[in-house]
């Protein structure tokens, strides 16, 4: 994970799912990263054994050096974005506790769905969308579209970097060079669903296939982008007849690249984005609807531990 000061003791999600195996006895070991490392092909880390609460965070049971095949039955990476450098090298590192160890996501699987990029993988679910570092190219296609265009980043998240650009915009050639650093970017463009507006987008938790929790992001006044961080708020929704078919339309995929426990986020029962490396929606629906999916996450790796010690 990240750093423990970074972390939100109110929201955080990844607390969430700590404080319930916490309440069934388990032990939780706090690595980041940074504490790992591989000797030949065995990977150890400086570990933090800690007691977690929302009021009080995180007090410091004991810290040791350890053998994570030996130590650890899941490993649970829940490392933010962006997906850098490091973070490619993080996933070569854990897939070596493989398969004795069960790693949550996939490592493999994290590599291969880039959180923007993996919505490609499902083309009959996806607005018209164009990956390009041109700018001469994206403006054709919001030509060819006749609408306004979405920018995004294909490495960050929470909404950064994230740009509108308005189909008659004086600006184009100016916002097109930022956003693809005068060509030495490549970056997605997507059409502008004007629902986005009124309505948001829906995130929908999936856990091993299956949802989980679901909520509607409505952005404030004269913004585009939902996320909290930029004055959105999350409100109750249900799923529609189409979400339920593009989950069923995602799950064999999920599954064949270890994907299990994902967040997606949908407008219009269009598939925007696909994200696996720290998805969010525990407490948002817990906050929502009074109900706690972090036991279901919990109850899944009880499972899947109890299956692989067989």
């Amino acid at each position: 994970m990240d750093p423990m000061e970074k972390l939100s003791l109110e929201w955080d999600n990844s607390m969430a799912i700590m404080l319930e195996a916490q309440r069934r006895g388990h032990q939780i070991l706090y690595i980041e990263p940074g504490d790992l490392f591989v000797r030949n092909d065995r990977v150890f880390a400086d570990v933090r054994q800690v007691h977690v609460s929302r009021t009080s965070g995180f007090r410091i049971l004991k810290r040791a050096n350890v053998d994570l095949k030996k130590a650890c039955d899941i490993v649970f990476n829940r490392k933010e974005p962006p997906f850098d450098v490091s973070y490619f090298y993080l996933t070569y590192i854990l897939e070596l506790l493989e398969p004795e160890v069960f790693v949550i996501n996939s490592p493999s699987g994290i590599r291969k769905a880039n959180e923007k990029f993996y919505i490609l993988q499902f083309p009959n679910w996806i607005p018209p969308t164009l990956v390009s570092n041109k700018p001469e190219r994206i403006k054709f296609f919001q030509k060819q579209l006749k609408s306004d265009l979405i920018l995004k980043p294909l490495d960050d998240k929470g909404g950064a970097g994230i740009v509108l650009l308005p189909k008659n915009s004086r600006r184009s050639k100016q916002i097109l060079k930022e956003a693809t650093r005068n060509g030495a970017k490549w970056i997605m463009a997507q059409k502008f669903l004007k629902q986005n507006l009124i309505e948001g987008d829906k995130r929908i938790l999936l856990l091993n296939g299956k949802v989980i929790a679901y909520y509607r992001k409505i952005p404030k006044p004269g913004e585009f982008r939902a996320n909290l961080s930029l004055g959105g708020k999350n409100v109750h929704t249900s799923l529609t007849q189409r979400e339920h078919q593009l989950v069923q339309a995602l799950r064999a995929k999920l599954s064949a690249d270890g994907l299990y426990f994902v967040g997606i986020d949908v407008i219009d029962g269009l598939l925007l984005e696909i994200n696996v490396t720290s998805p969010a929606g525990l407490t948002e629906f817990s906050e929502l609807e009074g109900t706690h999916p972090e036991i279901q996450v919990v109850d899944f790796l009880e499972a899947t531990a109890r299956t692989r010690a067989r």
